[in-house]
């Protein structure tokens, strides 16, 4: 298979206080890759090294099967960008802007700009200092989605839009994946939309991949149960996080890789609740148990 993305053994520092890395990452080709984590956990530093905004110390970056340090032109001309950090002011108006931007891009598709200043209400006339930020977001995605490039990378990408042009991104996002040589690394803190449009996911914290899965196969992986039990889950059970417990009662996450219902009844547990987990449920509580297994430190 194919790889749209690959990150091997990527290391950067960020300051003293915040390291990336190392991250091995894949993503193949036609696939929608979600990379989630909390506020500083290295979704944009990592999204960042992608479009050449800075280079790793160790590891290597290839993006559409060329190496990101010596074919960064390259890989420009075939990749959309979209960021809360990208600012288009200086060509004052969005009709300055737009025009600017595809002059560098044989692949624009004219029409398609056109649908998609009507669908996000933007006008060429309008001055960009005084978008509003949801607007400005708005044109960003613009200025990628008119193209026909290969791969997407979209960094917060909903910030700032409204309930209805949301929805009408991610219908733009699925008829961009329409030609299965197309692929999509989005970052977001909106887990249920990305539960509803990704394929793929990385869970990131604190600069480091907790897990990466197709996201069927992760949420029928785990399981959250509760326990009546005269005795305490013994630490280290295959399969069995305990996140609370307390007077016979447990609350435990269940890797059913590792672990059965049935065997937990065999020792004498007894089942009160069985609940498949959403995306963000599972988020959390993969967040909640690394945090509980990191030593404290101030930050």
């Amino acid at each position: 298979m194919s790889m749209a993305v690959e990150l091997k053994r990527v290391f950067r520092s960020v300051g003293p206080e915040f390291s990336l890395g190392p991250l091995t990452l894949a993503v193949p080709r036609g696939a929608i890759y979600a990379l989630i984590g909390p506020n500083g956990a290295g979704k944009t530093t990592t999204l960042n090294l992608l479009m050449g905004a800075g280079s790793p110390e160790s590891g290597e970056v290839e993006l559409l099967g060329l190496p990101s340090a010596s074919r960064e032109a390259d890989i420009k001309r075939r990749v959309g960008f979209v960021s809360p950090a990208l600012d288009y002011s200086a060509w004052q108006t969005v009709g300055r802007a737009i025009d600017f931007v595809r002059s560098f891009y044989p692949d624009w598709v004219p029409s398609r700009t056109e649908r998609l200043q009507a669908l996000f209400d933007i006008q060429r006339t309008q001055r960009i200092a005084e978008l509003s930020f949801g607007q400005r977001t708005k044109l960003a995605l613009i200025l990628a989605l008119s193209r026909e490039c290969d791969l997407l990378i979209l960094d917060e990408p909903t910030v700032g839009l409204d309930p209805v042009s949301k929805r009408a991104l991610f219908v733009e996002l699925l008829q961009f994946m329409g030609d299965e040589s197309h692929s999509i690394v989005i970052s977001s803190h909106q887990l249920a939309d990305v539960e509803r449009v990704a394929d793929h996911v990385a869970v990131l914290n604190r600069g480091k991949i907790l897990i990466t899965s197709r996201i069927d196969q992760l949420l029928d992986r785990y399981r959250l149960l509760e326990l009546a039990t005269p005795h305490s889950p013994r630490p280290g059970l295959e399969g069995v996080t305990v996140l609370e417990g307390h007077e016979g009662r447990a609350r435990i996450l269940l890797d059913l890789r590792a672990n059965t219902p049935a065997s937990l009844l065999q020792q004498g547990w007894d089942i009160i609740s069985n609940t498949a987990l959403t995306l963000e449920e599972l988020f959390l509580t993969l967040i909640q148990v690394d945090e509980a297994r990191r030593p404290w430190r101030p930050r």
